[in-house]
């Protein structure tokens, strides 16, 4: 799997954190209120407050434990982050055409990509705000677009909307812009590139493969 496969989406590193920190703002959300306590504006700004102060106060273990970072996203990302809908969203058609057992594989295989591709940009933070813009929402009230900028210091405000849905009374992420340029569009191209290629039990081996080289590398860098 490629470089491009993986971070294609991205402007530069800077759209990496911001993505990083945007998605983390998310998943706290349950931890902090109900759906029905207040809407995701509130949340996020209450969260972000909430993870400033913890990465000021954990940045050098975070930096020296990338474990120790993989299992805080695991903890908090994982279980926020509605990684059916991700993964049928980036699939597009092949979801369908794929294999219960396939989609299974494929989602469990990209959320480990996306949690070790993107923890490692928390060792790049330090200080953010977050300004909100006007948000749009679905007739049903279900379904919202949040429009933020984030603000970092000595960097022009990246522009970053996120999508988020109410399921099971928990609003969860299923996408992130930055600039317009979306997380699941950008993964789209490449993996429909990658199945019409190799199929889809040849893209699960390849994304398998590099999260094993990625472990591996972990460990001899950390031995």
């Amino acid at each position: 799997m490629t470089r491009t496969m993986t971070l294609r989406f991205e402007r530069n590193h800077l759209c990496l954190v911001s993505l990083l920190l945007m998605v983390f703002v998310i998943c706290f959300s349950s931890r902090v209120s109900s759906a029905g306590e207040t809407g995701p504006e509130r949340v996020i700004q209450q969260i972000s407050e909430r993870l400033l102060v913890i990465f000021k106060q954990e940045q050098d273990s975070l930096r020296s434990d990338p474990a120790r970072l993989y299992q805080l996203a695991n903890e908090v990302l994982v279980p926020h982050i509605d990684f059916s809908k991700v993964s049928s969203l980036v699939l597009g058609k092949h979801w369908n055409r794929a294999t219960p057992d396939q989609q299974e594989a494929f989602k469990a295989q990209f959320q480990r990509l996306l949690v070790r591709t993107y923890s490692t940009a928390f060792t790049e933070l330090k200080e953010w705000e977050i300004r909100f813009l006007p948000t749009r929402e679905s007739g049903s009230g279900v379904d919202t677009a949040v429009r933020t900028q984030l603000l970092l210091p000595q960097v022009d405000p990246i522009e970053v909307l996120y999508h988020m849905h109410l399921k099971d009374g928990n609003w969860m992420a299923y996408d992130v812009k930055i600039d317009g340029i979306s997380l699941i569009t950008n993964y789209r191209t490449s993996f429909n590139r990658e199945v019409r290629s190799i199929g889809m039990d040849g893209l699960i081996r390849k994304i398998t493969a590099l999260n094993e080289k990625r472990v591996q590398k972990q460990d001899v860098n950390h031995s």
